[in-house]
């Protein structure tokens, strides 16, 4: 199993993130995600608070990217996985309470990606399998 290191860690937590899914018939959507997290060295999670495309995508296939890059730096990663949907239970009171605190309504769903492959998208190893 791959696993998330301090400095995958600390990329996530301080840049920003995109989540990339498809829905059942293959058709693509990225889009940003404030609230993504590093749970443990291979889980990511995030509130899902708009509820829109990439919400049905999950509904309808829960095969995800997570790409994040640190522009200055030249560095980023790619974290392929599988995602669930929570509506309920400690994960999804964590982003409600985060949500709460921030004058945000409560998420649709908290979104736990077990991460199955790591890309390594730094430019001196652009795309190289990592784990």
């Amino acid at each position: 199993m791959p696993k998330i290191n301090e400095e995958m860690r600390n990329m996530v937590e301080k840049e920003q993130c995109f989540i990339v899914t498809a829905d059942k018939t293959g058709q693509p959507s990225a889009a940003p995600k404030g609230s993504m997290l590093v749970l443990d060295e291979q889980t990511l999670a995030y509130g899902e608070l708009v509820g829109k495309q990439t919400y049905r995508n999950l509904l309808e296939n829960p095969k995800v990217a997570v790409v994040v890059t640190d522009r200055q730096a030249l560095k980023g990663y790619r974290f392929m996985g599988r995602a669930e949907l929570l509506s309920e239970g400690p994960l999804y009171d964590r982003f409600a309470e985060k949500f709460a605190q921030m004058g945000l309504p409560k998420p649709k769903a908290a979104v736990k990606i077990i991460v199955e492959e790591i890309y390594d998208l730094s430019v001196r190893n652009p795309g190289e399998k990592i784990c």
